[in-house]
């Protein structure tokens, strides 16, 4: 028979704080849009590079 594993007090606790500190972010309007989340880069997709000076699509050369 498999024994049930004991849950960690520590674990609970951490989830309880971060429960509690995002009832506070709500509360001060984090997530009506004012705040953005980190984003990832795509690793996938090389690093773009930028044009030295801008082209000018009439301009021959």
């Amino acid at each position: 028979m498999a024994k049930k594993k004991k849950r960690d007090p520590k674990k609970d606790l951490l989830q309880v704080e971060r429960g509690a500190k995002r009832e506070e972010q709500k509360a001060q309007g984090a997530l009506d849009g004012r705040f953005r989340p980190k984003v990832v880069p795509n690793k996938k997709r090389g690093a773009q590079r930028k044009r030295s000076k801008a082209m000018d699509p009439d301009e021959e050369g």
